[in-house]
């Protein structure tokens, strides 16, 4: 048993796989310093309506210059249920429409910026070593 364990854990560092970290925290993180690398400031992580109804979560909110983005990161390490971007449905579109227009609604300093929500995939192994990441920039438009 005990070989079979040094088997494993010789293949995967287990300080990654089982760190304190929920995959999606890692993947949140990790693209919020793809972004900072971009030149954007970060604003906000994991933004919800605190008050009142829930319309949807935003992972992060950033800016830079006069262009502010909402980004919806989906982190993966298997193909196996489709693509990263493939799980933002229909459904989960609007809530993220909801959710940045709250946030523009209660923050109107931002009200002549560009606007435009991003999904951010990243393709990881359970290792969390190899990393592609893939940004699709204005992924999501509200057409109402």
């Amino acid at each position: 048993m005990d070989f079979e364990i040094l088997i494993f854990s010789s293949m995967f560092n287990l300080s990654n796989i089982f760190s304190k970290k929920t995959l999606g925290q890692w993947g949140e993180e990790y693209i919020a310093d793809v972004y900072r690398r971009k030149g954007y400031k970060l604003l906000d992580k994991n933004y919800f309506n605190r008050k009142g109804k829930q319309v949807g979560e935003i992972d992060l909110i950033a800016v830079k210059d006069k262009n502010l983005v909402f980004v919806e990161v989906k982190t993966r390490t298997s193909a196996a249920y489709g693509s990263p971007a493939e799980a933002v449905n229909a459904f989960k579109q609007r809530r993220l429409i909801k959710a940045s227009k709250l946030f523009l609604y209660l923050h109107p300093e931002f009200s002549d910026f560009n606007c435009r929500i991003d999904v951010a995939e990243l393709k990881t192994d359970l290792d969390r070593k190899q990393r592609d990441v893939t940004i699709i920039e204005n992924a999501i438009e509200d057409t109402q």
